[in-house]
């Protein structure tokens, strides 16, 4: 997201804020799961769970803990991070629970069979955000399994030293050397502006065009990515460093997966992948291990992107306390919502839909200005970002990794069963709009909640769909029944095609003039 910081109200009881040497919104760790570990029928909303669960003959409601499978071998990948404005004021939060759902049980005996087994502890990444002060939200970040991208075997053998070289802007020049695609034209140079964002895996930098032989003015302002590979890479390949191999595998897949989707998107309301430092990237299957059987150091890697001066949505939100325009929020879900739907058509999910990922074009105070201007309904004002955690599907697949930013994923991700990627985009899209209406997120403790309510997990409260109107109670708007069409059981939830054909998307669709060709 952009350089365009903006700070809001403290007491505005909304999401956390993502940025610049800020916590990251809640990511879910990354697993595959096999069908019969967890069974869920959406339909009904009744559990069937091969879990521990802890029962007391004198409290039939006593209640019953999820525990999701944990894999000793899971490894953390780099999720891109979108550049967003930076508030260096956030402190990390580590919320580590287990959910705990009361619900009654007719067969105490069962309490006798799974004693022994019910107190374990097992590490449950959750959020629990009790609305937290503006600023302060985590995102914990993780790496899509190998069985969702099988690659062939690596090329280096764990037998070899390959010791990793972290690469800091510092070191390096200021100036960038960049290949455009789709042919990979150059080298064109930038020079390097400020940072305007980071995260666990990757840095982001805004780049002023140095080179003369482009006359082109949307590569005048670049937002370039700089990778940061995980420690185990950083280590080196050697028999003390066991995971390098599995971690470089499952980096690599991630990498080439979002390169590979983000060339093949075309729409102007999707960032665009414009170049990258080193053609190998593109043009391999496995750029990493090629380029490490050439030098043994861990090469840099910067990839190109569109740069929208207007950041993100969630600072813009911030910024207005709550304040945005009706007309404003329907733009721009709108806008949204075409780019998912271009996504879904071309069978490809994105799973990691938020605030923090649809970036402005243009800054807040413009947009609004602007609003009645016919010159802005003849051009996009958002644009969606951060492709890390995307997945080029088959037609009707059921997908098993389990992704995302907790408070945007769906039930059955959060159970950890086989889902539906494209049903579970829909329901971050609920949970976007809920937020922009409401100002506040849909799974957060409600105003004025009491404390037994507060102490429930947002983990506890999307598993039993606990969410309701408050400032919109009273409210008649078209935008509700998205809301309470996305935010249900899979079964009857809304796709992408029912929400673009809702009146409250047509109103906007209609009236813009934006070539989506």
């Amino acid at each position: 997201m952009s350089g365009n910081g903006s700070s809001g109200s403290n007491d505005m009881p909304i999401y956390g804020y993502r940025n610049k040497g800020s916590p990251k919104a809640p990511k879910l760790s990354q697993t595959e799961f096999d069908d019969d570990d967890v069974g869920i029928d959406n339909s009904t909303e009744k559990l069937h769970l091969d879990t521990d669960i802890a029962i007391s003959k004198d409290n039939p409601h006593t209640p019953l803990m999820i525990q999701i499978p944990a894999f000793d071998n899971i490894q953390t990948l780099p999720t891109p991070m979108t550049y967003t404005p930076s508030n260096s004021s956030s402190t990390t939060r580590s919320p580590v629970n287990t959910i705990h759902v009361a619900k009654r049980r007719r067969d105490p005996a069962i309490s006798r069979k799974l004693n022994d087994i019910s107190n374990l502890h097992q590490q449950r990444v959750i959020s629990e955000l009790p609305p937290l002060p503006l600023g302060q939200s985590q995102r914990i970040v993780s790496l899509p399994t190998v069985n969702e991208e099988q690659l062939p075997g690596d090329s280096n053998k764990l037998g070899q030293k390959i010791v990793g070289k972290p690469h800091d802007i510092k070191e390096d020049s200021d100036v960038l050397e960049g290949y455009l695609l789709p042919n990979m034209d150059g080298p064109y140079h930038w020079r390097i502006v400020r940072e305007i964002g980071a995260g666990n895996f990757s840095t982001v930098y805004l780049y002023e065009l140095i080179d003369d032989r482009i006359s082109d003015t949307n590569l005048r302002y670049v937002a370039v990515k700089r990778i940061k590979y995980p420690q185990e890479m950083l280590r080196g390949a050697s028999e003390d460093n066991p995971s390098y191999k599995d971690t470089l595998s499952r980096f690599e897949s991630s990498l080439t997966r979002e390169l590979s989707v983000l060339q093949s998107l075309n729409h102007p309301c999707i960032i665009k992948l414009l170049g990258v430092n080193d053609p190998v990237f593109v043009k391999r299957k496995r750029p990493l291990n090629d380029l490490l059987a050439q030098s043994p150091t861990l090469p840099p890697c910067n990839i190109i992107t569109s740069y929208c001066s207007g950041g993100d949505l969630l600072a813009a939100a911030m910024q207005f306390a709550g304040k945005l325009d009706n007309w404003l929020i329907q733009r721009i879900f709108s806008e949204v919502t075409l780019a998912v739907k271009y996504l879904h058509e071309n069978d490809v999910i994105h799973r990691d839909l938020k605030l923090e990922n649809i970036l402005l074009k243009y800054p807040i105070e413009y947009i609004i200005r602007e609003g009645n201007n016919a010159s802005l309904w003849n051009q996009n004002i958002i644009e969606l970002a951060d492709f890390g955690l995307c997945k080029k599907i088959e037609p009707d697949e059921m997908c098993t990794a389990r992704c995302g930013s907790e408070d945007y994923v769906s039930p059955e991700i959060l159970m950890g069963v086989p889902y539906d990627g494209k049903l579970s985009d829909t329901w971050a899209l609920g949970v976007i709009l809920y937020a922009l209406l409401e100002d506040r997120l849909p799974f957060d403790p409600p105003p004025n909640a009491m404390a037994r309510q507060r102490n429930r997990s947002t983990s506890h409260r999307i598993a039993r769909f606990e969410w309701k109107w408050n400032k919109m109670n009273d409210i008649e708007s078209d935008a509700k029944e998205i809301v309470t069409n996305s935010l249900t059981r899979k079964s009857s939830r809304w796709n992408i095609e029912q929400i673009y054909e809702s009146k409250y998307v047509q109103e906007i669709i209609s009236n813009l003039n934006i070539n989506l060709n």
